[in-house]
């Protein structure tokens, strides 16, 4: 194909994304549409916080959104399909038609409030970083730009224009119209400068069931030599207590001889003195 036919299906999705926000209105809070060509036709989903609106009752706001585009766009069979989104402030054309819808609501005079407001439950919900700018006659008559942001954010490169998630947004207002620029950096954007350290444990690849046989015959191997080191070490302490009392007995026949001795030279004076004495009473 050529650039020309890319070019003229990329402003028709277009025209179908404004027609469709524009019958459904600010009040569903519309946040991507994407589309997709099938066999059977045109696949076209919009994502929403209130999906209730755009099907109506008993599916009769969706049927006239395909007799409109039918009409309007000359689309085969167009299929509109619509997803629920949980968290609002994850999207930032929600974001943008929130601040819009409340500006045209309470007017400009509370604009710092909303904006800052806004700022803060997005990262709450727990994005890397936000920018709220918003551009026009406020809170005079002379067109100004107040910017909020917080977080870390990239401003150019490939992650700013592709990877980040902006949207756009007008309130028409009595002094003129202003204009709402949202941009988000989510949490999982990949960023370059971004390291993660892996324990090695995560990263050991799978092992095959022929290397779990290899340890458990080389580990069934490994178990005689281990009784045999243990035999070995209950054998030690045995020989030791063999010797330690053939020393006790060597020492104790030391001891006993010269105790003898001693012990028989009184003797002997005793049986002499009583000799004597058995003699002179005779």
């Amino acid at each position: 194909m050529r650039e020309k036919d890319f070019i003229k299906q990329n402003i028709i999705q277009l025209n179908i994304k404004e027609n469709i926000e524009r019958i459904s209105g600010k009040a569903a809070e519309i946040g991507n549409i994407t589309m997709e060509k099938t066999p059977l036709g045109e696949k076209i989903i919009i994502s929403t916080t209130r999906p209730g609106m755009i099907i109506g009752r008993g599916g009769s706001a969706i049927k006239e959104l395909t007799r409109n585009l039918k009409s309007r766009f000359r689309l085969e069979n167009p299929q509109i399909e619509t997803a629920e989104i949980t968290n609002p402030y994850t999207s930032a054309q929600v974001v943008a038609t929130k601040i819009a819808k409340e500006l045209e609501r309470f007017g400009p005079k509370r604009f710092k409030g909303i904006g800052y407001r806004e700022l803060n439950r997005i990262m709450e919900s727990g994005a890397m970083g936000v920018e709220i700018v918003i551009d026009g006659p406020i809170p005079g008559a002379r067109s100004r730009k107040w910017r909020f942001h917080d977080g870390y954010m990239k401003k150019c490169g490939f992650i700013s224009d592709n990877l980040l998630d902006k949207a756009q947004s007008n309130s028409v207002l009595k002094k003129g119209t202003v204009g709402i620029s949202v941009t988000i950096m989510h949490a999982h954007t990949p960023l370059p400068d971004k390291i993660d350290i892996v324990s090695p444990e995560e990263v050991s690849e799978p092992i095959s069931e022929e290397v779990i046989e290899e340890k458990k015959e080389s580990k069934s191997e490994e178990k005689p030599k281990e009784t045999k080191k243990v035999e070995k070490s209950e054998e030690k302490p045995k020989v030791e207590e063999k010797k330690a009392p053939a020393k006790k007995k060597v020492e104790t026949k030391k001891k006993s001889v010269p105790t003898k001795e001693v012990k028989a030279k009184p003797k002997a004076k005793s049986s002499a003195k009583k000799t004597v004495k058995k003699e002179a009473k005779k």
